[in-house]
């Protein structure tokens, strides 16, 4: 018999599936704090997290001419079928989903909307957190991470091409994905237990991001955005400033690449930078995201 109901998660650049268990598996950092996956669980939720091609576990091919946001999103797109059908063993046992949840996170997120773009028929319902369809002004942000050849920055990528990159700057990956210190809107000790067991990027992931940052004008189900307020990658300025609400509302303007979805909603958590999941308002975007999934009938 069909388990009618699944939420997929797909990672960020630099992340790793774990980031939605909090950042390691099976305990994240502080318990499950900033445990995504331990929330949709307690909602009744099946959960299946990917490593991205490239990434974590996942193999690592030729990262400039094969690790790219198309591939990624054809991937996704295979994954997904497969388990509509019941093709995929392992955690969730072969059952077969009427009803698939894309949940992404930042390069997550905009591989998702690739995927409604291009099949708007994938997923019923999309989460994307990171996210306001604009990435370019935040190309200064990340790079405030200083990428090097990963198997420079750590042992843990010694086997790695050069191709792969990982951020070698603590204090520059703070600025790039967490809001200032001193708003208190995040732990010290999770941002450095980040950075510590960060994971890469391939050139080809980077040379084609904004691929996927295109509109989905057939995608006909629901879509959920949560953004932090101070996301520096989603909503930085020519100022270098950032503010998702000021001067202009991004999250409403991204609703502009969904025209046709049944409906578009979006919350904006204060004293958040761009991974949300790791800031002290997560527990309330994770409360708030299971309500509106409820909202729209799951």
């Amino acid at each position: 018999m069909a388990s009618p109901e699944l939420q997929y998660l797909q990672h960020a650049i630099t992340n790793t599936k774990n980031y939605w268990n909090g950042l390691t598996y099976p305990v994240g950092f502080d318990g499950d704090m900033y445990s995504y996956a331990r929330v949709a669980s307690d909602n009744g939720f099946p959960t299946i997290a990917i490593d991205n091609l490239g990434s974590g576990n996942s193999s690592h091919p030729d990262p400039i001419a094969v690790v790219q946001m198309a591939l990624q999103t054809e991937i996704a797109n295979t994954i997904v079928t497969m388990l509509r059908n019941g093709e995929v063993q392992g955690p969730v046992g072969g059952k077969a989903f009427t009803k698939i949840i894309y949940v992404g996170h930042s390069y997550g997120s905009i591989q998702g909307n690739a995927l409604a773009a291009t099949y708007p028929d994938a997923v019923n319902t999309y989460v994307l957190t990171g996210y306001t369809g604009r990435f370019v002004e935040g190309l200064v942000p990340l790079a405030s991470g200083i990428a090097l050849p990963a198997q420079t920055v750590s042992t843990r990528f010694a086997d790695l091409p050069v191709g792969y990159l990982a951020q070698s700057y603590e204090p520059g990956r703070v600025y790039g994905l967490y809001t200032v210190g001193s708003v208190g809107g995040f732990d010290p000790a999770a941002a450095q237990y980040d950075f510590d067991n960060e994971g890469t990027v391939a050139i080809g992931e980077l040379a084609t991001l904004l691929y996927g940052v295109v509109p989905a004008p057939n995608f006909k189900g629901s879509v959920f955005v949560v953004t932090g307020r101070q996301d520096a990658i989603a909503c930085n300025n020519v100022l270098g400033v950032a503010d998702c609400l000021s001067p202009t509302n991004k999250l409403e303007e991204a609703k502009a690449f969904f025209p046709a979805a049944s409906d578009y909603s979006y919350i904006v958590p204060n004293t958040t930078g761009h991974s949300a999941n790791i800031h002290y308002s997560a527990p309330d975007s994770f409360a708030q995201i299971h309500s509106y999934l409820e909202s729209q009938g799951y």
